[in-house]
């Protein structure tokens, strides 16, 4: 089973993609903040983090490249916004859960 850090502070947009993740087979981990992100990517192995563009606490561009520094192959998916030319992979909000789940497949992979 693939293992996931889900990490935004809407609590809809967590319990859609949640929802999607599970059913799709994923062992998914829900943190509100960035740095929690990066403290859990330092006690364990991810395959992937899903994070959401919107700014709370430490930002989540400074976030991933915390987190590309200790484990420089895990992807990355953006929620909102193209952060950056590293970070290609980006869903925009609306989430289109048919983009995101063709997406989620791809990084999988």
């Amino acid at each position: 089973m693939k293992e996931i850090i889900l990490c935004s502070s809407n609590p809809i947009l967590i319990k859609n993609l949640y929802c999607i993740l599970r059913d799709d087979g994923y062992d998914v981990e829900t943190v509100e903040h960035p740095a929690l992100a990066v403290q859990m990517v330092m006690l364990r192995q991810y395959d992937f983090i899903i994070v959401d563009s919107e700014p709370f606490g430490l930002s989540a561009e400074d976030a991933v490249q915390i987190i590309k520094t200790l484990v420089p192959g895990m992807p990355v998916l953006f929620v909102g916004k193209n952060c950056g030319k590293e970070y290609t992979q980006a869903v925009k909000t609306p989430v289109d859960l048919e983009e995101f789940k063709r997406t989620i497949h791809v990084m999988s992979v």
